[in-house]
Formats: structure tokens, sequence, C-alpha cells
């Protein structure tokens, strides 16, 4: 999707990266481990960064959920505000966050609209799992995140993007079939 640069977005098109996994249970252990928001502190979230801090109300979350969190990589601290967009259990679960993000080397900071995205198929009595992030509009890209902002650079950035989100899936997947097994 195109999208205008504006004095509030640094970006000239929303910047996208999509991971696929396996997991060896039915697709609604998985959406219940991503539904169950407090339970991301042990998983970690499918984002590149580490989740340090997470404010959810307990239970299983719903269209309309909020919650906050704090996390950081090696570039960046984030605090986010999310609310849950959509759970139709067992199939789809996403969450918008605006996150503020300020860079550890210069303290550079920016703004983001980040969508993530979680369709879960249902494969046997197992599932296939796609994440999606959308970064939809930047303020600024702070540090090393400035590849982003240049197209030749743009293509390993999101290399990057695409290897730790297929990690952090990774994370998901393995809590969600140690739930199974518990």
């Amino acid at each position: 999707m195109k999208q205008q640069r504006t004095a509030g977005n640094v970006l000239d098109r929303e910047i996208a990266v999509t991971v696929h996994q396996h997991a060896t249970v039915p697709p609604d252990i998985v959406f219940d481990v991503l539904a169950d928001l407090p339970h991301h502190m042990i998983w970690g979230g499918a984002e590149a960064s580490t989740l340090l801090s997470m404010q959810a109300p307990p239970g299983q979350a719903t269209a309309g959920t909020e919650f906050t969190s704090t996390a950081e990589d090696r570039i960046c601290r984030m605090r986010d505000s999310s609310v849950v967009t959509e759970a139709l259990r067992p199939w789809m679960f996403e969450r918008v966050t605006e996150s503020a993000l300020e860079s550890k080397k210069h303290g550079t900071k920016a703004a983001w609209l980040l969508v993530h995205r979680y369709e879960i198929e249902a494969a046997a009595e197992q599932s296939d799992v796609t994440y999606t992030c959308r970064l939809v509009r930047a303020s600024g890209l702070p540090g090393l995140l400035a590849m982003f902002g240049f197209p030749v650079l743009r293509s390993l950035a999101v290399r990057e993007w695409a290897r730790a989100s297929r990690e952090g899936l990774g994370r998901l997947i393995a809590a969600a079939e140690t739930t199974a097994r518990a």
C-alpha cells in the first residue's frame, strides 16, 4: 500500500514482513496462547525485540482489549500502547500498536504505528501460523532503522526484521506446544 509522506510520516509506503511456521498443536491452542496477553511475558511476542514489561488484563483478550508494554532491542527502547482489533478464535488475532521509540545511542525519539496480525489455519490436528507485521507510519527512523528509509537498503532491513520475527514466532509456537503438553 502506498502512503503519502507527510510531516508526521517519513515513510513513502508501508513496510511489512510476513513469516510462516508450522505448529504441532491445533489452532485453538495457538490462539489461546496469543489471546492470553500476560502470557506474552513468557514467550516475548513475535517482534524483533525483548519484551521487558506488560500491563494487561487477565484472561483471554477480545477485540477492544487495551494493554501497554515496554521492550528493547539492540537499537531502541520502546513504550507501546496496543489495542486488540480482531480476536476470532481460533483463526485470527490482530492488534494495533502505537510505539514510542528512543534510540539507545543518541536518544533520538520517534513514534511508530504498527499492525500485528496472526492467521492460524488448521492442518489436520495441527496448525500453520502466519504472522504479518506492518509498519504503517513512522515519525522517524532512529539509528540503523534509517535503512528502512532508503530503497536500496530497505530489503536488507526487511530481511533482518523477518529473521527476528521468525524467531519470535518460533517462541510462540514453542509456548503453545508446551501448553498442550502440560
